[in-house]
């Protein structure tokens, strides 16, 4: 017969004991032995399990990642590169096809509403004239209003507006008086930013009436072109990056 052996401060230990078959199984004696071991000799082996928090972690933020980048690969494909449009050495990026394609057109606007829809974001501002095709649905989604940003004399009412320079020339944004206050935490949203003229004045037009710009969101970036240096120090959150 085999009997273990344990005490709070040492080893299990095995002993070997006569039988006693006329009890049978269920009547065996229980004998403690006392033991001392020094606990130098003892050693602790770790329990065995199928994955640490950290590595749940690590797997969940990976499948995370992974369904990001799916959808940014879907978005990414959907888009349309036109060359030498307008004009000769421009590489039009054609969000059209964008919108025909219905999954990648909703998972542009999931992407934007996930990342806005706990910053406390009052207004989205969108700049004529692929910022108000993403605009308004984020907006609704997140319970902002949306404002529209445009260029001279489109806007009926008495209006606020901020010039900026271009290649040649100068233009303007601008927008209705009264449309935001001060205090409104917006977010500032068009298709592509190439150097970033349209979404600095925004910023700056915002700003004059006490408006916080809390981001700048685009769908495509030409970063060659260097736009978020007349962001100043607003960040910018883009899906994809094109070439100019």
């Amino acid at each position: 017969m085999r009997v273990v052996c344990c005490s709070n401060s040492s080893l299990a230990v095995t002993a070997t004991l006569p039988s006693f078959p006329c009890l049978g199984p269920r009547f065996l004696p229980r004998i403690a032995i006392p033991i001392s071991i020094p606990s130098s000799a003892i050693r602790f082996l770790p329990l065995r399990s199928t994955a640490s928090p950290r590595q749940i972690t690590t797997m969940a933020s990976k499948n995370a990642q992974d369904q990001q980048d799916s959808r940014l690969e879907s978005i990414s494909s959907a888009i349309r590169v036109i060359p030498d449009f307008p004009k000769p050495g421009i590489m039009f990026q054609d969000i059209t096809t964008l919108l025909l394609d219905t999954k990648a057109f909703k998972d542009t606007i999931d992407l934007f509403v996930e990342r806005y829809r706990d910053k406390n974001i009052s207004v989205v501002a969108g700049i004529e004239a692929r910022g108000f095709i993403f605009g308004p649905p984020i907006a609704l989604a997140i319970g902002a209003k949306f404002v529209p940003m445009r260029k001279p004399n489109k806007l009926p009412g008495e209006v606020i507006s901020e010039e900026y320079s271009l290649e040649y020339g100068t233009d303007k944004m601008e927008m209705h008086v009264g449309a935001v206050q001060p205090g409104d935490r917006a977010l500032i949203i068009d298709d592509l930013i190439a150097t970033g003229g349209t979404l600095g004045a925004a910023i700056k037009l915002l700003e004059r009436v006490g408006v916080h710009v809390v981001e700048c969101a685009c769908v495509i970036e030409l970063p060659e072109l260097k736009g978020r240096d007349r962001l100043g120090d607003k960040p910018l959150f883009v899906l994809v990056k094109g070439m100019a």
